[in-house]
Formats: C-alpha cells, sequence, structure tokens
C-alpha cells in the first residue's frame, strides 16, 4: 500500500474575522484531513489572529501560524504560506470560502493518479452562502471543449487565450515548489501558477465544484457575473498601448522562465506563437478603418481562435482607440 498523500494546506488571511471560522470548520470537517495547515496573516487589524489562535489550540492537525508585521499583499503572501509548507502536497485556500467534506480526498484520488496537480470548480454563493446559480467554470466561460482539452492534458492551451483556475481551487505537488517560484510581479499569482503547473500537462481537472466562493462585496478576486454593458465600458476604458504592452511583457516573463526550466519544444512554440499575435494587435493603425484588414488577417490564420478569448476581442482591437 503506498503511503497516505501529504497535505499541507496554504491559508493566507488578511482582515478576515467575518468568515474565518466557516472555511476553518470546513477543513477540520475534511474526510482526508490534512498533515498540516499553513497560515500566513498579512497584518490584519482585526480578530482574525485570535481566531486562528483559537483554531490552533483544537484542530485536529498541527496548525503553524505566521504573522506579517507589514502588509505583503496577496501575491507575495502566498508566495511565503508555498514556501513554508512541508507536505507532499499543498493546496491553496483562501479565508472566506467553505470547503467541501471531500474536497482533499478527492484531490487525492486524482493526484493518485499520477497528476502532478489538480483544479476543481467552485459554486459561486452569497455571503450567506445561498447559491447564485451558477459556478465559477461558467462565470469565466469555461466551456465544455475546454474542459475536454485540460482532461486530455492541454489546459496550457486554454490559458493562452484565458484564465480559468482560481488559485484556491488549486493544489499541487510540492516538488514543484521550485518551478513556481519566486512568483513574477507581472504575473497574478494564480493565474502564473495554473500557466507554469499547465505546462507539465500532468494534471487532473475535477468537473464538480468541491468548494462555496463566497461574494461579500469585499473579495481580492470576485466572480460575480458582469453584464455586456458592464464589460463594453471596462473594454472602453482601457488603453490599447499599455494593456499590450503589459500582456506582451507577461508572456515574455513566463516564456523566459519555462525556456530555462527546458519545457518542450510545442510549448515554446505556443508561447512564441501568443507573443506574435499580440504584438500583431498591439500594432494595429490608429486608424480604425486601416486595421480591418489587418484584423481580418488575423481571423484567417487563427489567431483569435487559438489565442483570444471571445469576439469581443475582435471589437475591442476594431473599435477601441
Amino acid at each position: 500500500m503506498p503511503e497516505p498523500l501529504r497535505f499541507s494546506i496554504a491559508l493566507c488571511t488578511c482582515n478576515g474575522e467575518r468568515f474565518l471560522t466557516q472555511q476553518l470548520d470546513s477543513i477540520a470537517g475534511q474526510n482526508y484531513l490534512p498533515s498540516e495547515l499553513v497560515v500566513c496573516d498579512d497584518a490584519s487589524q482585526d480578530g482574525t489572529y485570535s481566531i486562528l489562535q483559537g483554531f490552533a489550540r483544537s484542530a485536529p492537525f498541527p496548525v503553524r501560524l505566521y504573522r506579517n508585521p507589514q502588509r505583503l499583499g496577496i501575491g507575495a503572501n502566498f508566495e511565503q504560506a508555498i514556501q513554508f509548507c512541508t507536505g507532499d502536497i499543498i493546496a491553496l485556500c483562501d479565508q472566506d470560502d467553505v470547503w467541501l467534506s471531500n474536497k482533499l480526498a478527492t484531490f487525492a484520488e486524482l493526484l493518485a493518479t499520477g497528476a502532478d496537480w489538480v483544479c476543481c470548480d467552485a459554486e459561486i454563493c452569497d455571503a450567506e452562502l445561498h447559491s447564485l446559480n451558477f459556478s465559477l467554470w461558467q462565470r469565466v466561460n469555461f466551456n465544455q471543449s475546454e474542459r475536454k482539452a485540460a482532461r486530455e492534458g492541454r489546459l496550457f492551451d486554454v490559458l493562452l487565450k484565458h484564465f480559468v483556475v482560481a488559485g484556491a481551487t488549486l493544489a499541487f505537488k510540492a516538488q514543484a515548489r521550485d518551478r513556481l517560484l519566486p512568483i513574477p510581479r507581472e504575473w497574478h499569482y494564480d493565474a502564473w501558477l495554473a500557466a507554469v503547473l499547465a505546462s507539465t500537462r500532468k494534471g487532473g481537472v475535477e468537473e464538480l465544484p468541491m468548494q462555496l466562493y463566497r461574494q461579500h462585496g469585499s473579495n481580492a478576486l470576485g466572480a460575480a457575473q458582469r453584464g455586456l454593458l458592464q464589460e463594453i465600458r471596462t473594454a472602453v476604458a482601457l488603453d490599447r498601448q499599455t494593456y499590450y504592452a503589459e500582456e506582451i511583457a507577461r508572456y515574455e516573463v513566463l516564456s523566459s522562465r519555462l525556456v530555462k526550466q527546458g519545457e518542450p519544444e510545442n510549448i515554446r512554440r505556443s508561447l512564441d506563437a501568443k507573443i506574435t499575435h499580440l504584438r500583431r494587435r498591439a500594432a494595429l493603425p490608429l486608424n480604425r478603418l486601416a486595421r480591418l484588414p489587418v484584423v481580418i488577417a488575423e481571423i484567417l490564420n487563427g489567431g483569435y481562435s487559438r489565442f483570444a478569448r471571445n469576439w469581443g476581442s475582435i471589437a475591442f482591437d476594431l473599435l477601441v482607440k
């Protein structure tokens, strides 16, 4: 019999007293208990740390608490928590969600099949945990064909179009830590972790929601549904040149890291093609009418279908200054 996997849960907190107890209770109620809970508190000024200390005294597993004297921010705090974990598997955790009791057991089953990382869907709820009748993957338009690609080991291709993996739904083998860290400032922490992990093509995808993803108005990154008008307003407010400069820089950083790590040639080619696509879009002329031939050419050569989120990307390039 193989040894049971030792899960380290990396929980980051910051002024989370309102919902933290429910999340801690859901971790303690797991059918497959973790070997430790590592908590990095980011200079909370409410009762968060006292709640954590009380939980540590009664938890059915070791709890290691770290308190930042000064605010690090969510990405740096998660990076720190990941470094402190000692288990075989590191599962990321937000302070305001609630895990279903079989989350770690389900992850353990997927990892036992040879996966290096796993992710799951999450049920979107309001502040009182009433379902909003859609899931995280529905919110980010992670459709059935993309889920099939992910199951077949092609999540990296999906992530070149748009990001679909929330950090709090992710767990990975601790041996991947050296490849993942440090997290570059150009990337949000969970998008970076998912992209680097997916480049190995050895993941497991659980399509059932394994947690309740609470929306309460103060989320670091929320998942509330946005209407078409709101999407348009957001796009129009963007500066195209700044947006594309940041996107190109982001993917160049990823490409540089993966090249150093000796990733397969097809991964490098995909990243080169993504960067080329972004550069073409960044170089569109100021005259909107003059953009049309370039955009049509990029449609025909498959750039938009392979690397852009949806038809709105075409409208963005044709209409936004």
